[in-house]
């Protein structure tokens, strides 16, 4: 099963990784408890049958697979900015920042879908 919207579904996942990363950044890490607003996704969103299999799939695999590729890429961009230009600990100064992490990925996931949306 697929949701119906696409477009929706990848703006609320969008909407949601972007705000609840800047609450984290913000407001500290106690804030990850806004995440499971992200569980209210199936119950608002219709389903449809997926028609392709193998395209559906590979899709998704897309999708995910850039999205770890461009976050893999920003953490070691803001490691080596923090560790060569930075003298004090000034971005990963707090240790349970790491979790930000998880939010930040869905938003990622939700723009480049909303990009790849766009383009097809």
């Amino acid at each position: 099963m697929k949701y119906k919207n696409l477009f929706f579904a990848f703006s609320l996942e969008f909407l949601l990784g972007l705000s609840i990363t800047l609450l984290i950044v913000f407001l500290g890490p106690k804030s990850i408890v806004f995440l499971a607003l992200f569980a209210i996704r199936p119950f608002i969103l219709e389903r449809e049958n997926i028609t392709s299999q193998d395209d559906f799939w590979f899709y998704s695999f897309q999708l995910g697979k850039i999205s770890l590729l461009v976050l893999s890429l920003i953490i070691i961009v803001l490691y080596l900015i923090d560790e060569l230009f930075v003298n004090e600990d000034f971005l990963f100064h707090y240790t349970d920042r790491i979790i930000v992490l998880i939010p930040f990925y869905l938003f990622l996931h939700g723009l480049f879908g909303l990009i790849s949306l766009i383009i097809k």
